[in-house]
Order: C-alpha cells, then structure tokens, then sequence
C-alpha cells in the first residue's frame, strides 16, 4: 500500500468511527455509557471531596454483569429531582426476581432506601447518590436489615454515596446517628468497591449482624466515625478500606469498635489492610467498657492497619472496672505516624479483660502535637490511667517493638504507670529496632523506675 492509499484507508476509518458514534446516540434505547476502568490506575478519577482521601487501593477493575437490569427501566431518575421511589421500586423488583440491578451513571437524589433479602446491586463507574433534605436525626441513608446482600462498586472513588446535607443537620441537631451504610439484624452482607461519606453519623455502622465482609471502600468526612461496630458480631471481615477525616462529635475516630451492653458480643471480627487516617481523635479505637465476666470472650483481629496523622492516639483501648470480658485483641504488624499523642495507649484497661497484645508495632514521631494532654507523658507507647480504678491495669502486650523519633517529642519508648495506686500487672515492652527518644537508654517507665524492657 502505498502513501496515497494508507491516507485514504485512514480517513476512511475515521469517518466509519464517527459514523458509529452518532448511531449509537441517535438510535433510540441506546445509552452511551462510561467506559469501566480497565486497570485500577484508570479508577482513581476523583469525583467529589469524598474521593479526595482515596487511593488506587480501594480502586476496582470491575465488569458490568451481563443479565443486569438497569434502574431506569423503573422511571426516571438522575434529573435532579426526588430519586426515592424509582430507587426502592426496583431494589424490591430485582430481590424478588433474582436479578442484579444496575445503577447506571448519573447523578441521584434519596432518602432512606432499604435493600431486601437476596438484593444484588452493581454500581456503575460515574455515580454519585447525595442525601435529600429532610433525613430524621435516626435516618440511614442505605439501610441493610436482611439476608444475601450484595452491593458492587466499581471503586470508592466513582461509585459515591454521600450525605452533606445530613452531616449539616447533625451539625444543627446534635444528632451523631445519621448514618451512610447501616448494617443490622442482617446476615451474608458484602460490600466493596463504594465510597460513603459526608454522613451526619458514621459512615459505616454495624450491629447485630453475621457473615459480613465490606472491602475496596472509602468512608471520609463522617460526623462521628468512619464506622462503628457495636457488637452482637459474628464473622466480620472488613479488609482493604480507608477510614478517614472523621469530625464533628466524639469518639470522632477512624474505627470505633465499642459494644453498647454486655449481652453484646464481638466474635471473628477482623480488620486487614485498612488506613485510618486525619481523624479528629484517634485512628482506632478498641473501648469496651460496657462489657461485663458475665460477657462472650472477645475476638479481635486488626492486621496491618496504617493509622497516620490522627489528632490523639494512632491506636486506643479501654475496658471495664471491676469486671471484664474475657478473650484476645490482637494487633499485628500495624503501623502509626505522626500520631497527635501516643502511638498506642491502652487507657484505663483492667488486667482482668481480654488479652491486648501488639505484635511487630511500627511507630513513628509520635506526640506531633506535645504531650499527652491528659497524663502529660511522652512515650511512644502507654498502658495508663489516672485514679478512681478498683483494679489493677495491665493484660497489655507491646512485642518487638519499632519506634523511630526525628521530631525531638519523644522521650522514653514505654511509660506502664497507674494513677489509681491499684498496680500494673501482666505486662510486655520488648524492642525490636529503637532511635530517637531522647531520654533513652534506659527504654522506658514501669510505675516510675526505668527499665529497658518487661516481661517477653
């Protein structure tokens, strides 16, 4: 083929493509749609301030499923107007049918909707579902209370559920329960690939509930935390997902696990490969207070949390006093940075509860903002408390141990101290690799005599 004719091949081509695309707009019942990202790289276009803390972690290379069926077949919807009912009308249609129910690109307006026993719903790349006015201060925006629930994104930073006019309200009210994605009473649940943010509650509130696996999502911007999970849990799994920039009222933190009555119970719960980041109190918090001996042992799993830049601990625990669950809470290889106080402290946690063991902890110029404001100390790590305790403290493992100060604010590794005068007992620091506290060697405070290491 010579010059002449590879230029004519390609105009050629050129307008045949051009002919397709204005077939495919002017053929009636054809909807042009945005290409699914391919790669995660081609997921990471951001859409909103929701997506702003969000990485190419939780970015989905996703494939429509073939037999979906299209909201918009149950009326118009995505015009700017009240989405609601076109919403649950063909939520309830696809559950009852068997079918997966596509949520096309488009701009959505609701209210609470409510997904039914065996829904399946995909989400396209390019939505973005706000909150209507009006949300009551108990209001879910998407509330799943049954069985065999399925909800596909094609990534936290193009599949977007969000609640700013909610979080306003909370912000009037006072109201902390205006949640984005509640979870309750429900069983065989998995969500992934979603953002919810901007919530007047958390972004992610689970209860009484079992066989619940939520991964690849963001849950940024929420008024109280990132997610709650308060008990009655059973097989939980929340793999893969950022916590990030709660504010507004306590606990404020990036995961908040904190059970509401002792017949509350946390069994098989599990956290992996999660970020809580920029959260206005601490990045994950462990309070189990309202638990009793009279409670079912406790088992916690945290694996690999990156917990940065929080404005109080980068890792909390509490318990009750006088008495306790039983059970293990087990952080493993997790790290914090830049942490606002402490890098971890277990904080008025009684010897007689459940196992608090931190395995191969990385921490990193921790007390960015001074001191702890409560017991003014400046270790790295802390099992502390003040008075008014009945018990001793203790039950709290730090091994190998990694600690690296550049910002001068640190001055022992460890401080194990009591301010009820009740004692510390069953306790652990070893190291594994230490620079920077400047008062170090020795490594830390056991009730006020330094040493360099306790228990093994």
């Amino acid at each position: 083929m010579n010059s002449s004719q590879r230029t004519q091949a390609a105009r050629l081509s050129f307008f045949a493509t051009l002919a397709l695309i204005s077939l495919t707009f002017a053929c009636p019942g054809v909807t042009a749609r945005p290409q699914l990202p391919s790669t995660p790289s081609e997921a990471s276009t951001v859409v909103g301030d929701a997506a702003q803390s969000a990485s190419s972690a939780v970015a989905l290379a996703v494939v429509r499923p073939a037999n979906a069926m299209s909201l918009l077949k149950f009326g118009n919807a995505g015009f700017g107007g009240d989405d609601t009912s076109v919403f649950q009308k063909a939520l309830n249609s696809a559950a009852s049918n068997g079918e997966v129910l596509e949520i096309p690109a488009g701009s959505y307006n609701i209210s609470p909707i409510y997904f039914p026993a065996n829904s399946n719903v995909f989400v396209d790349a390019g939505v973005t579902v706000s909150a209507n006015h009006g949300f009551g201060s108990n209001a879910h925006m998407l509330n799943i209370n049954a069985a065999n629930v399925t909800i596909t994104g094609s990534g936290a930073t193009t599949s977007v559920f969000q609640m700013p006019k909610a979080r306003s309200a909370s912000q009037s009210d006072g109201s902390e329960f205006r949640h984005c994605l509640s979870i309750q009473n429900a069983s065989n649940v998995t969500v992934s690939g979603i953002a919810c943010s901007h919530s007047g509650g958390d972004g992610l509130y689970i209860s009484q509930a079992t066989n619940v696996t939520v991964s690849n999502s963001t849950f940024d911007g929420n008024f109280r935390n990132g997610a709650s999970l308060t008990g009655g849990l059973n097989h939980i799994h929340i793999t893969n997902n950022r916590f990030t920039n709660s504010s507004g009222t306590l606990p404020e933190a990036g995961i908040d696990v904190e059970p509401n009555h002792p017949g509350d119970y946390l069994l098989d719960v599990n956290f992996t490969d999660n970020v809580t980041s920029n959260n206005a109190r601490d990045g994950f918090s462990v309070s189990l207070w309202t638990l009793t001996s009279s409670s079912k042992p406790v088992g916690l799993t945290i694996t690999r949390n990156h917990s940065d830049h929080n404005a109080r601990y980068g890792y909390f625990a509490n318990n009750n006093d006088p008495s306790n669950a039983s059970g293990a809470i087990t952080f493993t290889d997790c790290t914090t940075d830049q942490s606002g106080s402490d890098g971890a402290n277990a904080r008025f946690y009684d010897a007689n509860g459940a196992s608090l063991t931190f395995d191969s902890l990385t921490v990193t110029n921790p007390h960015r903002l001074g001191p702890d404001p409560s017991y003014h100390d400046s270790a790295a790590v802390a099992v502390i408390r003040g008075g008014g305790a009945t018990k001793p403290e203790g039950n709290v493992h730090y091994r190998n141990t990694n600690v690296t100060v550049t910002n001068g604010k640190v001055d022992y590794y460890f401080d194990f101290s009591d301010g009820s005068n009740r004692g510390v007992s069953n306790v652990t620091f070893t190291a594994g690799t230490l620079s920077g506290a400047s008062k170090a060697p020795p490594n830390g405070h056991l009730e006020g005599q330094t040493m360099s290491s306790v228990g093994q």
